[in-house]
């Protein structure tokens, strides 16, 4: 019997030896994926001084730049310091990186947003001479007071939709005056890696295109809007709470929303909320309702500095609207990125991430709730608060890290206030 065991012991030794031959034999043969040295070039290019000029970045915003390499299908993230000539040198392995710069720099007393985005660049072999694919230009932004501050688009559990909001906040220390400002619909309204090419002339990164535009429209100076205070727009105002259809209840009572995007359906107004004109719609119009992608939209704020009407002169191909190169010749809002205020880009999960739309120099990244009709919203941090205990909301121009996903959407969460014209003030 002990000779019996001796040998069952001396048969399982001998399998477990040979599986370890075997493994340490696969491991010698697998592929060793050797790292590769690459060179990338920052340039920061010139940009308008508080005073309307014409102003060149000093040298010292390249002294506290850093290069981030984010390989997002290896999950390997790879941080490295500019030097100051302005190249960074990283040592990475072969793949696909998205590139981004982020820094926020002082000029004339006024804070700047340095935001940069280089997406989907293969780096496949060392690469150590500088040229377009490795070369990144940033186009300084001066940091607004102004900030989309929650975004609540996915919809609710069982697919109720028709509480989608949109939530403006004043997150400077001066006055806001809203009138004339456009809530955009970026192109392409869906996430994709299938980006439009538009015309040449535009160049790089100078323009974003809207499919839709609605306007808040004043003398001027109608809508004050103090630090601290907020606006709603709504797709409907109603207490959707209360909406019972096929697609279940909504979660949101939005009917007393600042205003609602209203687009022709006169059996689907509050005669209590002020429509929001929409002044450009590229295409077919819904008249049943405006409606942002469950997936979640790319928005911009943007300020025209005029009343714009829709079907107006106003509107030309070249100036004011643009066509996709190669497309039918349907017009979409040509804005100059100067103009915006705001951008929050939104893509349908974490994964997608390489479905960017909007340039890096508004926002270098993008907030997701992680699908759609799952009753979530996106809220920006608390990243500190005024001495009247009002907030002061993260806005780097960088959704991924500014917002969090919250389970369930709050109007004026954070103690934010109501503006004292609003008809629902109290």
């Amino acid at each position: 019997m002990r000779k019996h065991i001796y040998n069952i012991i001396a048969l399982a030794v001998a399998l477990l030896f040979a599986s370890c031959a075997e493994m340490m034999n696969d491991a010698r043969d697998a592929e060793i994926v050797a790292p590769i040295t690459v060179s990338f070039k920052v340039d920061i290019n010139s940009f308008t001084a508080p005073d309307g000029s014409t102003a060149e970045a000093p040298e010292e915003w390249y002294d506290d730049l850093e290069v981030v390499f984010n390989n997002f299908s290896e999950g390997i993230q790879t941080k490295v310091r500019l030097a100051p000539d302005g190249v960074a040198e990283a040592e990475i392995i072969p793949g696909i990186y998205n590139i981004t710069v982020r820094s926020t720099q002082r000029y004339a007393r006024r804070q700047y947003i340095i935001n940069g985005l280089k997406q989907n660049v293969a780096f496949v072999e060392d690469m150590p001479s500088i040229d377009e694919r490795n070369t990144l230009s940033i186009q300084p932004v001066m940091d607004s007071p102004l900030c989309i501050r929650e975004m609540y688009y996915a919809g609710s559990p069982g697919g109720y939709f028709r509480d989608q909001f949109y939530e403006i906040y004043n997150n400077g220390n001066e006055v806001v005056y809203l009138d004339h400002f456009c809530l955009a619909h970026l192109v392409p309204e869906y996430a994709t890696t299938s980006l439009p090419e538009w015309p040449a002339e535009d160049g790089t990164d100078k323009y974003v295109y809207a499919v839709t535009l609605w306007q808040i429209q004043g003398d001027g100076d109608d809508y004050p809007l103090q630090p601290g205070e907020s606006v709603v727009v709504a797709q409907e105002a109603a207490d959707h709470t209360k909406i019972e259809t096929w697609a279940g209840f909504g979660l949101v009572d939005t009917s007393k929303a600042d205003w609602e995007c209203w687009s022709g359906n006169e059996q689907r107004i509050n005669t209590e909320v002020p429509d929001l004109p929409y002044v450009f719609w590229s295409g077919w119009i819904m008249t049943m309702q405006w409606l942002t992608s469950v997936d979640g939209s790319a928005m911009a704020l943007y300020q025209p500095g005029q009343n714009l009407a829709f079907g107006s002169d106003y509107w030309q191909v070249g100036t004011t609207t643009q066509c996709q190169v190669g497309g039918s010749g349907q017009q979409y809002v040509r804005i100059p990125v100067g103009d915006i205020y705001d951008a929050v880009e939104c893509v349908p999960t974490a994964a997608d991430l390489d479905m960017k739309r909007v340039p890096g120099i508004l926002d270098s990244g993008a907030a997701t709730v992680d699908g759609y009709y799952n009753g979530r919203s996106i809220s920006r941090k608390v990243a500190s608060r005024r001495e009247d205990g009002s907030p002061i909301f993260q806005d780097t121009n960088n959704s991924t890290a500014d917002f969090e996903v919250c389970d369930s959407p709050v109007i004026r969460r954070h103690d934010v206030k109501r503006p004292a014209w609003s008809v629902w003030a109290e």
